[in-house]
This record gives C-alpha cells, sequence and structure tokens, in this order.
C-alpha cells in the first residue's frame, strides 16, 4: 500500500473509532496494560468502555499524522469527563486533556497492530485519584 492508503485507513478509524477498520485478528496494545488486547470483539469493548462509560463528551483533536508505507505514527490530545469507574475509582466528574501518541500498523487495506502511548499517571492525577493530584485550574 501507498502512504497515502494507509494513512486512509488510520484516518479512517481515528475519525470515530470505527472497528470495521480494524482487522478480525487486531493486536492492540495498551501501553499502560500487561497484555494486550486480541481481536476486533476485545478492542471495540475497550474502546465503548472508554469513549462511551468511563469518558462522556470522549472526544479526540488530532495533532500530527506521519504515513509511511504500511504504518502510521499518530499524536493527539484525548479529551473528556470522568463519569465512568476508571481503575476502580468512582467518577470524578473532572475534566481532562491527555497527550496520547500511538502507531498503527496496516496490511491490506485494514490496522493489523497498534500500540497507544500514554502517561496513565498523568491521567489520574488529572482525575485527582493518582499519588499526585493535579493542580487546580485558575
Amino acid at each position: 500500500m501507498s502512504a497515502a492508503e494507509t494513512l486512509r485507513v488510520v484516518q479512517g478509524y481515528l475519525d470515530g473509532h470505527a472497528v470495521e477498520w480494524l482487522s478480525e485478528d487486531v493486536e492492540f496494545r495498551d501501553m499502560t496494560r500487561p497484555e494486550p488486547m486480541r481481536g476486533r470483539d476485545e478492542v471495540a469493548a475497550f474502546l465503548h468502555l472508554f469513549f462511551g462509560q468511563v469518558f462522556s463528551e470522549a472526544r479526540i483533536e488530532q495533532v500530527r499524522l506521519t504515513p509511511a508505507e504500511d504504518r502510521v505514527c499518530a499524536e493527539w490530545t484525548f479529551r473528556g469527563r470522568h463519569t465512568g469507574t476508571l481503575a476502580g475509582e468512582t467518577p470524578t466528574g473532572r475534566e481532562i486533556s491527555q497527550p496520547m501518541a500511538s502507531l498503527y500498523e496496516v496490511e491490506g487495506g485494514e490496522i493489523r497492530r497498534a500500540r497507544l502511548y500514554y502517561d496513565a499517571a498523568g491521567l489520574l492525577a488529572q482525575l485527582g485519584v493518582g499519588a499526585t493530584p493535579a493542580p487546580a485550574s485558575v
């Protein structure tokens, strides 16, 4: 595939996190978790939890997509309001703004592997549930 075709696949996925852009046997690795998620159904459940249950008003603001023939590096900011249980913590109602990055590997017009990187301690701190509370907004 060309870099433009690979970019089209990843952009399609990022526009709404629609799982039809993922291969049936996708491996999705949230680097803050010990094991990768495997298969479209497991990843769909994770995305629904994160974008639908844990954070309401969840959205991403893309910063940069860097394509190659078989992969795309993505940087963005995740924004949402904590309205569901996360890491055993009850909802705080706080809004978060979390920088994230990922690497998507594309084969045959589908995402076959994804690796997601972010500062989990920083996310919990924004929610006031980590070891170091986030500073108050002015």
